[in-house]
């Protein structure tokens, strides 16, 4: 199997974009496919094709755990709430805001894209290394666990996934510069037309 990729902190909060799938259903039982690598693939393309969803980031293992959040609305509005402050991004421009100012500023060419899906764009069922972990309730809603094995030890990238086969939680763990760490991706309000970023 090919190693993860990197999930740098930014980049973490933006692991997704553009245009439709279905609302998923809270309490519907998850329905196991048969091959996890497949599963695990199918989900991240729906993931991908979400108009809109929100996110809370937490790692672990920096000197500080750090916790964030993260809006998306397709075609390209981000909106990150991190300790520093809320950041947007819309297009390929990066609105920073700081001291009761706001700076534009061009958001790197392709970052977006790089992070819609944590696996690699062309990644195929033969090149994960996919379990099925059974069924397990997440915050109230039903969902189906698997867990991909990376090729450096201890790193793995785990999927919980509800009945409509979207990703409710992703946990990132491994070690980077010697210290092991653990990221956790938590999902909802997917598709919703309420949420909105807003130039600041």
């Amino acid at each position: 199997m090919r190693r993860l990729p990197a999930l740098p902190l930014l980049a973490c909060l933006l692991l997704a974009a553009c245009n439709g799938a279905p609302p998923p259903a809270s309490s519907a039982a998850v329905v196991p496919a048969a091959d996890p690598a497949q599963a695990v693939l199918a989900a991240s393309q729906r993931f991908a094709a979400l108009r809109s969803f929100h996110a809370e980031l937490e790692l672990l293992g920096a000197p500080q755990p750090v916790r964030s959040s993260m809006d998306f609305v397709a075609p390209d509005r981000f909106r990150v709430q991190t300790p520093a402050g809320a950041q947007t991004i819309i297009g390929d421009t990066l609105f920073l805001q700081a001291d009761g100012a706001i700076r534009q500023v061009p958001a790197p060419a392709g970052l977006l894209e790089q992070w819609r899906n944590p696996l690699p764009v062309d990644a195929l069922p033969a090149d994960l290394q996919a379990e099925d972990l059974g069924d397990q309730l997440l915050d109230g809603v039903q969902t189906r666990h698997y867990r991909l094995r990376g090729t450096q030890p201890g790193e793995r990238l785990e999927y919980w996934l509800d009945a409509q086969g979207l990703p409710r939680q992703l946990v990132r763990s491994g070690s980077s510069n010697g210290r092991s760490f653990q990221l956790r991706l938590r999902y909802s309000r997917f598709n919703d037309p309420a949420l909105r970023v807003d130039l600041p």
